[in-house]
């Protein structure tokens, strides 16, 4: 072989290999992951390029704004100075959050009802010394210090708290949240992020790869997968259940739900899984339904057509038919 036949052919396998490098796809950019204890609970955000650390930052600063004025627990938030004081100004951040609980309580018939935190008081979920109240006790505690609609007012000067009445939005402020969080992404341009805050979950956009988005909804029981979701459209999921803030009276365990109308926690699911268009209506519409009796809450999603994946007490699995479009490989009863 020539010298020149030689160089010739060498040009060609380089222009061979180079076509094999550039016709190839090349693979999908992995995505800035970051969990933080925030909320009293662990909050993580899974964002594809083009992202930066940034506005991954910058939405983990919307939780923290949240938390800052919306915890029961920190002294200095807004909304410790309502149960406090038993009033709020009317120029109050907390101001838009109180008005959405307002807004859920009339849309589930008082069965999302922030103000239940009064009875959750008196079992001692504050405290972690579990006890059972007497059924004196409780009508006392439901007739004068529970019940949105009678506790909460709102006028021209801001709100104002009944005496003794305590709130506690731990139900909503994650979705509410998460709104705040994904409208920082968002704007940043992100291609596509799932956010999750311990069961509260919202994905958007779209995966490099072109790949849907798959959900595994946790089986309390033995913490496998009880469903999948699968989407390539922004959802919301929410899941409320009996096996992460609960008390222990006498060897029997109860969960901080409240059913509104017996003032006892509720025992008719381990987890109620609700999909919605928005991470707000999610978390308190699965906190609603948790509250609700099955023989209420069956109907009542099927009349709103809400997805729903219901796990009862009893290990039996119920979707509603809104659910079919949503939840797949469920596990068997």
């Amino acid at each position: 072989m020539t010298v020149i036949r030689a160089k010739i052919l060498l040009v060609v396998v380089a222009a061979l290999i180079s076509f094999v490098f550039l016709t190839r796809p090349m693979p999908a950019p992995p995505p800035l992951f970051e969990s933080r204890l925030m909320m009293d609970t662990i909050i993580s955000i899974t964002a594809y390029p083009p992202v930066t650390k940034e506005p991954v930052d910058a939405a983990f600063a919307e939780f923290a704004r949240v938390e800052s004025m919306a915890s029961f627990h920190l002294d200095g938030s807004e909304l410790a100075e309502l149960n406090r004081s038993g009033s709020l100004a009317a120029n109050a951040l907390l101001k838009p959050l109180l008005q959405i609980a307002v807004a859920y309580f009339a849309k589930t018939d008082g069965y999302f009802d922030v103000s239940f935190a009064s009875l959750q008081k008196a079992y001692g979920f504050y405290s972690g010394e579990g006890r059972l109240p007497d059924e004196g006790e409780i009508a006392g505690l439901l007739r004068d210090r529970c019940g949105l609609d009678k506790v909460l007012q709102q006028n021209d000067e801001g709100f104002r708290l009944a005496s003794g009445s305590l709130l506690d939005l731990g139900g909503i402020a994650g979705g509410y949240a998460i709104e705040k969080a994904s409208r920082v992404l968002r704007e940043s341009g992100c291609g596509g992020f799932l956010i999750d805050d311990a069961g509260d979950i919202w994905v958007e956009g779209s995966k490099p790869d072109g790949n849907a988005w798959r959900i595994a909804v946790r089986d309390p029981r033995d913490n496998g997968t009880l469903a999948l979701v699968e989407t390539r459209a922004p959802i919301a999921i929410s899941t409320s259940g009996d096996y992460e803030r609960f008390i222990t009276v006498d060897g029997k365990r109860y969960g901080h739900i409240m059913n509104p109308h017996s003032g006892r926690p509720v025992d008719y699911y381990s987890s109620v899984t609700i999909i919605a268009s928005e991470p707000v209506a999610a978390d308190a519409l699965s906190t609603a339904v948790f509250a609700m009796p099955p023989e209420i809450a069956f109907k009542w999603v099927e009349d709103r057509n809400l997805a729903t994946l219901f796990l009862t007490s009893t290990g039996t699995i119920y979707l509603s038919g809104a659910g079919r479009q949503f939840f797949s490989q469920v596990k068997t009863q």
